[in-house]
């Protein structure tokens, strides 16, 4: 297996870099909206232990 070519991970590097706050910012998103998913589940009736293996799985 090839090693890495040390300028496209110094490109990479640097494109992570300028899109850290909009990684952030998704990451917050994607966590407010599995929160919410978990607490419809509940309401609709299912257990927490049901919710959380539903939630685990995916959309």
């Amino acid at each position: 297996m090839a090693l890495p070519n040390p300028v496209e991970l110094a490109l990479a590097a640097k494109s992570m870099k300028e899109n850290m706050p909009a990684l952030l910012a998704m990451q917050e998103l994607e966590a407010k909206l599995l929160r919410q998913k978990f607490l419809s589940l509940c309401s609709e009736g299912f257990t927490q232990e049901q919710a959380l293996e539903l939630c685990k799985k995916g959309p």
